[in-house]
């Protein structure tokens, strides 16, 4: 019993010690787009967001910029 409670505790430490993703504004942005991106390059939600409002809404703008 000792181990599953030892792995319990590094799992709680692990996801402790992880930042949470930083909620972002998506207003403007469409959902299909942010999910787009976000398969594409690889990346979290809110850096989709960001590179597709710092390129206005352009996917493909967005996608180079994450991936380059």
């Amino acid at each position: 019993m000792g181990s599953v409670t030892a792995k319990q505790d590094q799992d709680a430490a692990a996801a402790a010690a992880q930042p949470e993703e930083e909620e972002v504004d998506e207003t403007g942005v469409e959902p299909h787009d942010i999910d787009l991106v976000m398969t594409q390059a690889g990346v979290s939600r809110s850096k989709a967001v960001k590179a597709l409002k710092t390129h206005n809404g352009d996917i493909v703008g967005a996608i180079m910029e994450l991936t380059t």
